[in-house]
């Protein structure tokens, strides 16, 4: 059984390129960044590895009158595109390809918009489509936009350009600066060489090369033709272009090319540099911000105060359970007038932070933060963070996150204890002593009957129904007493907890809500980075 053959690794390298190129993408648009190029380039990219991918499209580019539609017939043999000296004198694109590759290569002649090719019978160009374009500098307008949307969709490029018009602003200044640091495989053709003598053609080809390594900055391929003199006067060009069995690798190339530098401007858009991904607001900077936004928030909420209010209300409540008849009583005019809800209500006291402060103190020192690193981010997103500094809006969304930690724990009940109703109990066995005590007391002030009395320290005799009265008053005492500490130690212990959990929740709110639309940001920027470490580690590992 013969096994399929392994895809070629400059296809799994453009494959990388433009998966890579598609993870950005998405992130690009969380950032709010231009990605038209990208989506642009990944779409072609992906459509082209489907597209006869075992052929490839060569564009000749120029100028009126250098020769481009006579280096096509030159190659052919006899009369592809017709040539002259008019201004324009290529109107439509044309094509020549291979009798044989004819339906091979359909999808990609459909792909660029161009109909009725020219045909040859040529073996050693069978999979080469070869284009000639429209003069970029024609009066036409329509030719130089045809140009410039087929550009893209081409796998190499053949700038073409005579000894008269090889420092052609118009085709140094826009179309090499443009395109050329785009493709990966392209060459220059100097064209009309038989006008030159040997040392003009040497001097003329090199300034050419200069010119071309000043704007691109690598060296591109020069190659001179005399097309006017047929078959002997391409003989170096056709050689160039015999190199079918490379097809492949070219079309992958520079896919992967375009990939990459699209991939590039993203990241540097982002600010997403070579060596990876750092916060643009530096995490020092932040928490200092959060710390002192923080204690900002803390000081409005006012911890204790509602400590303060948390142990009162602890203490109402044992009041309410563990002071017997009159402690109920006592407890009811507390509440009734108004006093319990004022001194002993921390839900109430934490609700109402708003009307002690608000919160544009501690959002100042999160905009400030923003601020100061304004001057550090890329100018395309610079704006975009400003718009996460605005005082109002972030002043709103704390005031929301601080509304629902002060529900979340402002509803918990006042602690109790099962103490308090056995106390109660006892209060109210000592409440009907003290009734008794002081009946006694009353009766014993109007009929003077004849009672125990008992020798005390200091007061020496007292009847029997006044020290019944002062135990009694005494017990009550103790037992209130025993009651508030106890109570008090309890609403404490709940007033530390609730202050120490508000204070958490606070912090929490504020690291996450103060610089929340930071974080998406930053996530973008992360998964763009990836994206690109993903490329990179993919490539070394086909190496």
């Amino acid at each position: 059984m013969k096994r399929a053959p392994s895809p070629a690794p400059e296809s799994i390298q453009a494959e990388a390129a433009l998966a890579a190129l598609q993870d950005a993408i998405a992130p690009a648009r969380v950032l709010g960044l231009d990605f038209t190029r990208a989506e642009a380039v990944a779409a072609e990219g992906s459509e082209r590895l489907g597209i006869s991918p075992e052929a490839y499209v060569v564009a000749l580019v120029g100028g009126t009158g250098v020769g481009k539609s006579t280096i096509l017939n030159a190659l052919a043999g006899e009369v592809v595109s017709t040539a002259g000296p008019r201004r324009p004198t290529t109107g439509e694109p044309v094509a020549w390809v291979a009798e044989t590759a004819a339906d091979l290569v359909q999808p990609l002649l459909e792909r660029l918009g161009i109909k009725g090719p020219r045909m040859h019978a040529r073996d050693d160009l069978r999979t080469v489509v070869i284009v000639d374009l429209p003069d970029i500098d024609s009066l036409e307008e329509g030719h130089r936009a045809i140009v410039e949307a087929i550009l893209p969709k081409v796998d190499v490029v053949a700038w073409v350009v005579d000894p008269e018009k090889y420092a052609d602003a118009v085709l140094h200044d826009d179309f090499l600066r443009e395109w050329m640091a785009r493709l990966d495989r392209q060459v220059v053709i100097l064209n009309k060489v038989d006008r030159l003598d040997g040392e003009s053609r040497r001097r003329v080809a090199g300034d050419l090369g200069r010119i071309v390594r000043q704007i691109v900055a690598k060296d591109v391929p020069v190659i001179r033709t005399a097309a006017a003199a047929g078959e002997a006067g391409i003989a170096e060009l056709r050689s160039w272009l015999a190199d079918a069995a490379a097809a492949k690798a070219i079309v992958a190339a520079r896919l992967a090319a375009a990939a990459r530098a699209s991939l590039a401007e993203l990241k540097a858009a982002a600010g997403v540099g070579g060596s990876g991904w750092t916060p643009l607001v530096h995490e020092a900077a932040q928490r200092r911000a959060v710390d002192g936004a923080v204690e900002e928030v803390l000081r409005v909420v006012d911890l204790r105060g509602a400590e303060r209010q948390a142990v009162a209300a602890t203490r109402a409540r044992a009041r309410r359970r563990g002071t017997g008849p009159l402690g109920m009583l006592t407890s009811a005019l507390y509440k009734a007038s108004g006093r319990e809800r004022k001194a002993a209500d921390p839900a109430g006291f934490l609700r109402a932070w708003q009307s002690r402060g608000g919160l544009t103190r501690a959002t100042e020192l999160v905009r400030r933060a923003i601020t100061d690193a304004l001057p550090g981010i890329p100018p395309a997103m610079r704006a975009r963070y400003a718009a996460t500094g605005e005082g109002r809006d972030l002043e709103a969304r704390l005031g929301k996150a601080l509304d629902r930690v002060v529900l979340r724990h402002a509803e918990v009940e006042a602690p109790s204890s099962r103490l308090w109703p056995a106390i109660g109990l006892l209060q109210a066995a000592n409440t009907l002593l003290l009734v008794f005590a002081v009946a006694w007391v009353i009766l014993w002030v109007i009929a003077r009957p004849e009672v125990a009395s008992y020798d005390l320290p200091v007061l020496g005799p007292v009847p029997a129904p006044m020290v019944l009265l002062f135990v009694a008053l005494a017990a009550g005492y103790v037992l209130a007493r025993l009651l508030g500490l106890h109570a008090g130690w309890l609403g404490r212990r709940w007033a530390r907890r609730l202050s120490g959990d508000v204070r958490t929740a606070v912090r929490e709110i504020v690291a996450a809500d103060a610089f929340a639309p930071i974080a998406l940001i930053e996530e973008a920027r992360a998964a763009l980075a990836a994206a690109a470490v993903g490329d990179s580690a993919r490539r070394s590992g086909d190496r």
